[in-house]
């Protein structure tokens, strides 16, 4: 199996360098040549709180800079094309430029897998490549990288892959492929990974994942990343539990507006993240604090945007929205 990953962030280190490990070909794209470089001369480390900390040779991976082949310096053999591409980079990342990247390294049978956050991008990609199914994972692995080849795993967790429906929000204009052909491609995408370490699975609701999750983000991320807290500390204050509760409600009458299924209890199930995940830094604050974009509009934006389309009230998204973005534009 062969598989290239687009964003050697957390989840690209994490994924990839788990899957070298096992002996899957792993090609990263970096944006930098210096990372490509990097992990092209000293590989990966993988540090696991069960196993300690696992090196993985450069002799088993491949890293390139996406300029090589936006240059043409490099060309992908035929031979070379990938059974599965990762792509683990921001959503916001996700343009024209990396659309039409995607398709020099596709080949016609490579599938596609997005791990963003947020909504939107699979609109996009569906747009770009009509022949292929669009996969979505929804994973709950915790990874942080600690330096440009190394990354920790802080917390194993389950990764959910399906393909979305068609809807209002999520947008498909292709067909679809052979049903039986794509079944088995995607059973060989779920044992690789499982033979990698990950507990994965197949998922025939994806999209009740991907507005749960959505959800999710929309009420823990914008909350720490303003008030600078892990997320365990959301639940220490009244007054920030009042936040929490009035930015999952108006989440859940949003759904309800648009007749999109979402658990009834979504509120303990915020509650319960925030407990799991007490001592952890959201992608949102971390992004806050190294001064780079958030998947701020790709989160509570589209919220309030289906707000907006339902002709509902959603001050509290709108208003954490608009916080947020207003970080991003004096770098605060």
């Amino acid at each position: 199996m062969k598989v290239d990953i687009i964003g050697a962030g957390a989840l690209g280190l994490l994924f990839g360098g788990k899957l070298a490990a096992r002996g899957v070909r792993v090609h990263f794209w970096t944006r930098t040549m210096e990372q490509a470089r990097l992990l092209a001369g000293e590989g990966i480390q993988v540090e696991e709180p069960q196993s300690g900390l696992v090196s993985i040779a450069p002799s088993m991976i491949l890293a390139h800079p996406v300029d090589d082949i936006v240059r043409g310096s490099l060309n992908i053999r035929e031979e070379e094309r990938p059974d599965w591409i990762f792509i683990t980079t921001k959503q916001g990342s996700v343009d024209h430029d990396l659309l039409e990247f995607v398709g020099r390294i596709a080949g016609p049978n490579t599938g596609i897998v997005c791990f963003q956050n947020g909504i939107g991008h699979i609109e996009m990609f569906r747009s770009a490549f009509k022949d292929k199914n669009i996969y979505v994972a929804i994973t709950t692995e915790g990874a942080k990288r600690s330096d440009a080849r190394s990354v920790i795993r802080s917390g194993a967790g389950t990764t959910q892959i399906g393909i979305p429906q068609p809807s209002e929000f999520l947008l498909y204009n292709g067909d679809s492929l052979d049903e039986r052909k794509e079944q088995i491609r995607e059973e060989d995408l779920v044992k690789m990974l499982e033979s990698a370490g990950f507990e994965a699975f197949l998922s025939k609701d994806i999209d009740r994942e991907i507005y749960r999750k959505l959800l999710i983000n929309a009420v823990i991320n914008p909350l720490t990343a303003i008030w600078r807290i892990p997320n365990g500390e959301l639940l220490d204050t009244e007054s920030r539990v009042v936040m929490l509760r009035q930015l999952c409600e108006e989440g859940m009458r949003i759904y309800a507006a648009h007749q999109i299924p979402i658990p009834s209890n979504m509120y303990e199930q915020i509650e319960s993240v925030c407990r799991s995940t007490a001592g952890n830094t959201s992608s949102m604050l971390s992004d806050v604090l190294k001064g780079a974009p958030t998947e701020i509009d790709s989160i509570n934006g589209r919220l309030v945007k289906m707000a907006q389309a339902a002709s509902i009230p959603a001050p509290g998204h709108e208003m954490v929205w608009l916080l947020v973005r207003g970080l991003e534009a004096t770098g605060d």
